[in-house]
């Protein structure tokens, strides 16, 4: 390969960095534009902090936090469901909802049991308590 062969190739490939680096820095200058009006939102909220802003519009609009994010939308606190004590009582509850037309999923949500434990219950797995 020729001398200017390879001034070519090196003069391609540094027009491929300039417009990556054009394009990266256009990604920053949005990023910080956005972080800029997320921090006003916190601050004009009128919340401690955004953890605390986070918490309150997931609460108001019955959002699910993302997994993680150590903000708990459960009645423990601690992100993790309690374990459902399954008595007779909540068994034949359960079972009357399904069998009354509502799914599966909408009595594990409005319950806040989990699918697993209501398709447990309705395919009989604790006919014997």
């Amino acid at each position: 390969m020729s001398l200017l062969d390879e001034i070519k190739k090196v003069e391609k490939e540094e027009a491929k960095l300039a417009k990556r680096k054009r394009a990266l820095e256009a990604r920053l200058k949005e990023e910080e534009e956005k972080n800029q009006k997320l921090g006003k939102i916190v601050e004009d909220s009128g919340y401690a902090t955004p953890k605390a802003l986070v918490k309150a519009l997931v609460d108001r609009f019955s959002l699910r936090a993302p997994r993680g994010s150590g903000i708990s939308t459960t009645a423990g606190g601690n992100g993790r469901r309690k374990r459902t004590k399954v008595t007779a009582e909540l068994r034949d509850e359960i079972k009357a909802e399904i069998k009354g037309g509502s799914s599966m999923n909408q009595v594990s949500k409005a319950r806040g049991i989990s699918y697993a434990v209501i398709a447990k219950i309705s395919r009989g797995g604790y006919d014997k308590i």
